[in-house]
């Protein structure tokens, strides 16, 4: 009976104050938003309309981390946007070219939204948010906005749009229109492309051709594949084809069209071979029972982890196969790429962390664990291209970070390069063939040395590998009977490890410090 009677007194007191929830107001729109006016396809390019054609391949809902729930519903038999508990949204869409567009049309509706900004963005990323104003409770809003608002934002290369408010919100009619009368009857001229940069998967083609409207598309076809890319007039543009097979021969036929559909005079062919194929990573020997494995198939990884987090980077990150059986994750035009673990992982016990790193074009390479709210990039060295460079980092390298802790990794790149990424784990110096004791029948002398290291085996040795704290082999060398003598004088003053494998397959390491 208490509680019924606080009830009572809770809606009295929400009734005295005035603050009534009127539910009608809260239900969705009854009419539609209002239809556009007719335009050409050369005068429009829509997003979401029933009016209009709109860009294929949008996705209306991708993860951006917000709290925002999407839906698609219908008013008065009109498809429209919903955006339900909306702190922002974004939409991701193929980059279209609107160079030749002045205007961005949306219409709104709500009845709780107190502050909505909307802006386009570009390749970047480039974003300026506009307030939408007024916005007028339960009624539709339609806003015109001029494209020169957006300051920064590059139109001829927009693939997304972002929402910011509070409140339900209903979005129709978004598009980007021209609304001048003139016809454009001119065709592109002066159409060039060549061969860039070629990889294993991918092709770099550099085009470029001049319009009276200021704006030009490319359309390239190889085999059944066509593809439209947006430029500038006059300023040349770098689109690289990707996806492509290794050691694979290419043709390319590029023609020039302006928004009207005016196609060049001239079609010109671009032909190329890719580089051979990427092999595999190296295969981990180190025992399961010392590894934490975050990426590896040699090894069973974090369960759940997501390879693929949007954290609003520009890097397209797919997990590919680089020979049978044997997956790797490949990160293309790379500025940074997050993981999210499955759960919080206690390296607490591990000594270092190990990745293989495969790249034909990157020049730098981050790598952070992350804990909450600590993180400490080292940079990858030496960074060999074309071919697998493997890394051993220890763990006490990433300053700050709670090593007991650990629930997400980033890596970072010089910004629009490819790397491919492999046996990504934590582990504590075990191996299977190279162990971290020492073998009292084999002595190595000087352990402080400023040039030569004297060996001496009580038995025949096959091996000597000499390391740097990083795991990185620097010296290996084959050694038979049971002396072996190794100039270390190139070397830089630090600690480094001496390993020395017997025949009979037996490994015992020192530490020494050079000098």
């Amino acid at each position: 009976m208490k509680k019924i009677t606080r009830l009572f007194l809770l809606i009295a007191a929400i009734v005295a104050s005035g603050n009534v929830i009127n539910a009608a107001s809260l239900a969705d729109p009854t009419t539609a938003a209002p239809i556009p006016p007719a335009r050409t396809a050369a005068k429009v390019i829509s997003f979401f309309s029933d009016a209009y054609t709109n860009v294929t391949g949008i996705n209306f809902n991708p993860n951006w981390g917000q709290s925002t729930v999407v839906s698609t519903i219908q008013v008065a038999g009109n498809n429209t946007l919903k955006y339900a508990t909306l702190n922002y949204q974004g939409t991701e869409f193929p980059s279209v070219n609107a160079l030749t567009m002045n205007k961005l049309h949306v219409d709104v509706w709500t009845a709780d939204g107190t502050t909505l900004q909307i802006t386009p963005i570009s390749t970047g990323p480039k974003e300026k948010l506009i307030t939408l104003t007024p916005l007028t409770k339960n009624a539709w809003n339609s806003y015109d906005l001029d494209l020169t608002q957006f300051t920064g934002v590059v139109t001829s290369d927009i693939f997304q749009f972002k929402i910011v408010g509070d409140g339900t919100i209903y979005i129709d009619n978004l598009y980007l229109y021209d609304n001048t009368a003139s016809v454009d009857t001119e065709a592109p001229t002066a159409l060039t492309a060549t061969k860039g940069a070629v990889t294993s998967d991918a092709v770099e083609l550099l085009l470029n051709a001049t319009d009276n409207s200021g704006a030009v598309n490319f359309e390239i076809t190889y085999g059944t594949t066509k593809l439209i890319v947006g430029g500038v007039s006059g300023v040349q543009k770098s689109y690289t084809v990707t996806g492509l097979l290794g050691g694979t021969d290419y043709s390319f036929s590029i023609v020039a069209k302006d928004v009207t559909g005016n196609t060049s005079v001239n079609t010109v062919v671009v032909t190329a071979k890719t580089a051979a194929s990427i092999t595999a990573a190296p295969t981990p020997t180190r025992p399961a029972a010392n590894v934490i494995s975050i990426f590896s198939d040699a090894y069973t990884n974090v369960a759940n982890t997501n390879y693929f987090p949007g954290w609003g980077q520009s890097t397209v990150a797919t997990q590919v196969q680089l020979a049978t059986g044997n997956s790797a994750l490949k990160y293309a035009n790379l500025n940074y790429q997050g993981m999210e673990l499955g759960s919080h992982v206690n390296a607490g016990t591990m000594i270092k962390i190990h990745l293989d790193v495969y790249t034909e074009n990157e020049t730098m390479l981050q790598i952070t664990p992350i804990s909450p709210a600590k993180e400490f990039l080292v940079t990858l060295s030496p960074l060999v291209l074309n071919t697998w460079n493997s890394y051993d980092i220890l763990l006490s390298s990433f300053t700050g970070v709670v090593m007991s802790d650990v629930f997400q990794f980033k890596l970072v790149g010089s910004g629009g390069k490819t790397v491919y990424i492999d046996n990504l784990y934590f582990h504590d110096g075990t191996t299977a063939l190279w162990g971290v004791s020492a073998d009292k029948s084999i002595k190595i002398y000087p352990t402080m040395v400023s040039n030569e290291i004297n060996i001496k085996s009580e038995k025949e040795m096959s091996q000597v590998q000499v390391r740097n704290l990083l795991g990185q082999t620097l010296k290996t060398m084959s050694a038979t009977g049971r002396d072996a003598s190794i100039d270390l004088s190139t070397l830089s003053a630090g600690n480094y490890f001496v390993t020395v494998k017997l025949t009979t397959g037996l490994v015992s390491t020192y530490k020494i410090v050079k000098l």
